[in-house]
């Protein structure tokens, strides 16, 4: 009875992890498509056109190392709190404010940079934060 207890409880963890890992993947996928969009716009827009920070490389890798970590959040969350939904919102709603800070504070100031290139930015960060929410949760579900 242990052992089939034991194995019950190790599927239900690789469901859940696989839930995870298939949650974190479609909320890279979205972020990346939206955030190159608004890169592609920004591009085009000629908004920062000297400012590193707008251009693909960057973008792809920032918003991969966020979506990873959200995913590693939410994780983490799922384990030690009981409504990891509710903590996880409010996990990412501190992160993003934090996240703002450099867009509104040293994009402006770097070469190239300007406020406006920061709150495109910004946006980018909004944006990521908003699918990771409805990708990794069932808020609003």
């Amino acid at each position: 009875m242990a052992s089939e207890s034991g194995r019950a409880g190790t599927e239900t963890a690789a469901r859940t992890a696989g839930h995870l890992v298939r949650a974190g993947a479609v909320a890279l996928a979205l972020s990346l498509a939206v955030n190159w969009a608004v890169t592609f716009g920004a591009i085009a827009a000629g908004v920062a056109p000297a400012l590193d920070a707008m251009s693909y490389e960057p973008v792809t890798f920032l918003t991969t190392v966020g979506v990873v970590g959200a995913t590693l959040a939410y994780g983490a969350l799922a384990r030690v709190v009981r409504n990891p939904d509710r903590a996880f919102v409010a996990v990412a709603a501190v992160v993003l404010l934090l996240s703002l800070i450099p867009d509104f504070t040293v994009v402006p100031s770097q070469p190239g940079g300007s406020l406006l290139a920061g709150a495109v930015l910004g946006v980018m960060h909004v944006t990521t934060a908003v699918v990771c929410v409805w990708a990794l949760t069932d808020v609003g579900r």
